[in-house]
């Protein structure tokens, strides 16, 4: 259905495995003290279902600082991860993010992969529910340098793939790990196909929504090209505003723009009242809608293209509402 729930079946599999292995080196040791020793991980610019999640599944969470380009490194997952084994903690989830909430970033999942291989039974998720779509387009697959070392990914398409929500997708790399953590199989759900695939071992509902009926429809509909065109489109809009923000030195763009998002701020404003008052401006004026972050510790609007026809013209009447304001 969602991100969340994407990433929360993720992080039972993987203390299901977990919690397996560590039953079989100590039999003896209750499984809730083994629970309470098992450390999940993810960067500060990570969503906030990664956190919901922890809570849900009863594990701790360790939230570290990306680095400068707001992007969690391997250095620093490491260190953690290598303090928390010293102190009898037991890493076993690591949730990385291609293409952030906030303002866009990417995590270093080539050096966190890397790092994620040197502990024994770490599952290595990664969120691309923005990002993802942009990866059909080859110029951008770059950016997901490091994915053979995810044990699973999402990404949704109702975001950024012309697909009404909710529809997302998660790859796992070994789907029994998956599975073997969901299974509930009462007498009144048996049947005779057991050896083929059952969704229901896949998440949290039993039932579901034939959800891939209209992503087929939209993959046919457009075809590659047409889905290529319409994401380079978003981004080439997106690059077109962050142009005529920089073009008046009032204001200031705040992440690198590599897709459809860009952050922009007003720059004398230590106390963020301005700021405030232009992000209200804007949202009261009916015409489009956009919400705050924090970037590098600073309070920042987010523009991002999502309108399905949205056009040059489009962009200088936003423009209009935001600068001039």
């Amino acid at each position: 259905s969602s991100a969340s729930e994407c990433i929360f079946v993720c992080m039972l599999a993987a203390r299901a495995q977990a919690i397996k292995r560590l039953r079989k080196l100590h039999p003896f040791i209750e499984e809730g003290v083994l629970l309470s020793k098992l450390m999940a991980y993810c960067s500060k610019e990570a969503h906030s279902c990664v956190e919901k999640g922890a809570m849900m599944a009863f594990v701790k969470l360790r939230i570290l600082e990306p680095d400068e380009n707001n992007s969690l490194r391997g250095a620093t997952l490491r260190q953690v991860m290598e303090q928390d084994e010293a102190m009898g903690l037991i890493p076993f989830f690591v949730s990385t993010t291609l293409g952030t909430t906030s303002c866009c970033s990417f995590d270093n999942i080539a050096e966190i992969g890397q790092v994620c291989q040197q502990f024994e039974t770490v599952w290595l998720h990664v969120d691309a529910a923005y990002a993802g779509s942009a990866f059909i387009c080859p110029e951008f697959r770059s950016l997901m340098n490091g994915v053979q070392y995810a044990d699973s990914f999402n990404l949704n398409t109702n975001k950024w793939l012309l697909t009404n929500f909710d529809c997302s997708c998660l790859w796992v790399k070994d789907r029994y790990k998956l599975t073997c953590a969901l299974v509930v199989d009462p007498l009144y759900l048996q049947h005779g196909y057991a050896g083929a695939v059952d969704y229901r071992h896949w998440g949290i509902p039993l039932s579901r929504r034939f959800r891939s009926l209209k992503l087929w429809f939209v993959l046919r509909t457009y075809g590659i090209t047409g889905l290529q065109k319409y994401i380079r489109h978003h981004c080439q809009l997106a690059k077109r505003f962050e142009r005529l923000v920089r073009s008046d030195n009032k204001y200031e763009i705040l992440n690198e723009v590599k897709m459809g998002l860009v952050c922009f701020r007003l720059k004398d404003d230590p106390t963020n009242k301005l700021n405030k008052k232009l992000l209200e401006t804007i949202n009261e004026s009916g015409k489009l809608h956009m919400v705050p972050a924090l970037v590098h510790d600073k309070y920042v609007i987010r523009f991002c293209v999502v309108a399905e026809h949205a056009t040059e013209d489009d962009i200088g009447n936003i423009i209009k509402i935001c600068i001039t304001k």
